[in-house]
């Protein structure tokens, strides 16, 4: 976590040097690409902060009214950051259709050096974030840093063409293709969130194999009432009953150790919740 921590920081500041760098660069090369992709860059750099302090408030020990902690603080991060990407890439497109019907008129060179430079900090920064990327919320700020990057390629490409052929509607129509890219990326990114909010089981875990794991163990003669549910994008719980023959208090806790070693093993979930019990019980439906 230290390490999230302090790769985050330098993202941050990077990615705002990246931004005042293209501020400056598109109004002294009258670019309207390199300022539009410098309002981009500005709001990775907000996502980039919304995305550490839910990683430190995330931190938080749990205490008894939050008995889970503030993890769910990344989730909800990790939701705007994919709502601010879509809206991003909608603007991206919609200015790129405005560019194609009235082209503006560009200073190639210094286009082209104010974007070289923005990829390679850009490619750095996603260098540092890419260990950490299955981490929902750190998904999502590294979804921003490579959307900047696939920007600055772009507007590299553009500037190429039009320091050679004068041609200056290449800049627009790589910038649709930038936006589809990142409105890809964004949708899945929200849709991830929204699964984990509403607590649909992850999508590794599937509820049947996950029963004929636990059926397997010796003296367990069903299980039912299965609840399995992300607490936030890496950590799962599960909740079941078990049905046992009459047995001993200590041979539950065995049973209990095996069960959370098996489906710690095979499904990533690290917090279970077993009830016991010699009878099948009627399963309560919520809501009811």
């Amino acid at each position: 976590m230290e390490d999230i921590n302090k790769n985050l920081k330098t993202a941050i500041i990077l990615t705002a040097l990246v931004f005042f760098l293209e501020l400056a660069g598109g109004v002294i090369s009258n670019s309207l690409a390199l300022i539009s992709d410098a309002a981009h860059v500005f709001m990775d750099v907000v996502a980039l902060l919304l995305t550490y302090g839910a990683i430190r408030i995330s931190e938080r020990p749990s205490n008894g009214s939050v008995t889970f902690g503030y993890h769910r603080f990344e989730i909800f991060a990790a939701l705007f950051n994919g709502l601010t990407i879509i809206g991003i890439a909608v603007l991206i497109c919609y200015e790129a259709y405005e560019r194609i019907l009235d082209p503006p008129a560009v200073k190639g060179l210094e286009v082209l050096f104010i974007a070289t430079t923005g990829l390679m900090i850009n490619a750095w920064v996603a260098l540092k974030l890419h260990g950490h990327h299955h981490d929902l919320n750190i998904k999502g700020a590294y979804l921003h840093v490579i959307g900047d990057a696939l920007a600055s390629i772009a507007v590299i490409v553009g500037a190429l063409v039009i320091i050679f052929t004068g041609n200056t509607v290449i800049d627009p129509v790589l910038s649709i293709v930038i936006g589809i890219m990142l409105l890809y990326g964004a949708i899945k990114l929200v849709f991830g969130s929204i699964r984990i909010l509403l607590e649909f089981a992850p999508k590794h875990v599937d509820v049947d194999t996950l029963k004929k794991v636990i059926m397997e163990f010796e003296g367990i003669k069903g299980v039912h009432d299965i609840h399995v549910w992300s607490i936030c994008s890496n950590i799962h719980a599960m909740s079941a009953h078990v049905l046992v023959d009459r047995i001993h208090v200590q041979q539950t806790e065995e049973l209990i150790m095996k069960i959370n070693r098996a489906v710690r093993e095979r499904f990533q979930i690290i917090h279970t919740t077993l009830q016991f019990e010699c009878a099948e019980c009627v399963p309560v439906e919520l809501g009811h």
